[in-house]
Parts: C-alpha cells; sequence; structure tokens
C-alpha cells in the first residue's frame, strides 16, 4: 500500500511536471510569434500598398508618375556662396560701407563649376556694380530686391559670354551690413 501511495505521488508529481513544460513551452511559442510579428510590422511588411484610383487607366497612373519625376528633377537646387563677402566704400552719404554675402542657387552642378571657374570676373563686375549703387536705395526692399535682380543678370551675362548651357535661378543675400 505504501508502494501504491508513493506511485500516486510520483505520477501526481509527473503530472504537474509535464503542465509546467506543457506551459513553458506554449509560452514560448506565443514569444516568438509576437518577436515575429513585430519583426515583420517594423519592416513595413504589413503597409498596405497604394491602390490605383478606379477608373484611371494604368497609362495615365504612369504619366502622373512620370510628371511627378520630371518635377523632383527640376526641383532639385544647389546653392554656392560667393566667397568672401562683398565690401564697397562710398563717398558720399551717411553709409559709408556695405558689406554683402551673396549665396546662389542653381539646378545644374556645372553651373557652379563654371561660376568658381570665373569667379574673378564675376566678384569684379559685381564689385562695380555695387560701388554705384545709391546706398539711400539700398535701404528700401525695393532697392534690394532690384540689386538682387541686378546682380543674378551679371551672373547669368558673364556665363552666356563663357558659354555655360545653364544659368543662376536665384540670388540671396545672406548677409548684409550698411554703415
Amino acid at each position: 500500500m505504501a508502494d501504491e501511495e508513493q506511485e500516486q505521488e510520483t505520477a501526481v508529481e509527473n503530472a504537474v511536471g509535464s503542465k509546467k513544460k506543457l506551459i513553458m513551452i506554449a509560452g514560448g511559442v506565443v514569444l516568438a510569434i509576437i518577436l515575429l510579428g513585430a519583426g515583420l510590422y517594423f519592416t513595413g511588411f504589413f503597409e498596405a500598398e497604394k491602390d490605383p484610383v478606379v477608373g484611371e487607366s494604368t497609362e495615365a497612373i504612369e504619366e502622373k508618375a512620370d510628371e511627378q519625376n520630371a518635377d523632383e528633377a527640376e526641383a532639385v537646387a544647389v546653392y554656392q556662396a560667393l566667397t568672401p563677402p562683398f565690401m564697397v566704400n562710398f563717398s558720399d552719404g551717411n553709409i559709408k560701407v556695405l558689406k554683402l554675402a551673396i549665396s546662389i542657387m542653381v539646378d545644374d552642378e556645372g553651373v557652379i563649376d563654371a561660376v568658381k571657374k570665373h569667379d574673378p570676373v564675376i566678384r569684379n563686375n559685381i564689385l562695380m556694380m555695387l560701388s554705384a549703387q545709391d546706398p539711400e536705395v539700398l535701404k528700401t526692399s525695393k532697392g534690394k530686391e532690384q540689386l538682387q535682380s541686378d546682380v543674378k543678370e551679371e551672373i547669368n551675362k558673364i556665363l552666356v559670354k563663357r558659354s555655360v548651357s545653364s544659368n543662376v535661378k536665384e540670388v540671396f543675400f545672406t548677409d548684409l551690413v550698411m554703415q
């Protein structure tokens, strides 16, 4: 009888031990599934692809994509600072010195190379233009905008003379001091 009780206790212990093992295995499987799902989620596996609009042909969708790519290609802007800043002395009036830092925007790296190559001519012409300005006019925003336009036009004129195919799109004043 003692042997039977011991066998029953051993059987109960084995059953409890196998239940613990079963629970641990099930927990491991659940944890593996959670980790797999998280990995797939963070890699973008579950992101829905954009469905084409109903009623549009694939040709129309492809044309829109081509237009977007063309717009993105045109929208690429490259900036270059003309260093060092320009400094000009004025003889008359309250303003005696003008310090001007200029940056340009282009859409072609070749223009930047051409601007660097012809920097002495560009700087000379801009300095001559600046020294001919009326400092009182440059105090106004209209005067500054006109100067930006004139500088852009002057740089592009030099680039055209040097047979550069593209041109400067915008001119920005990044520092402007008048004393």
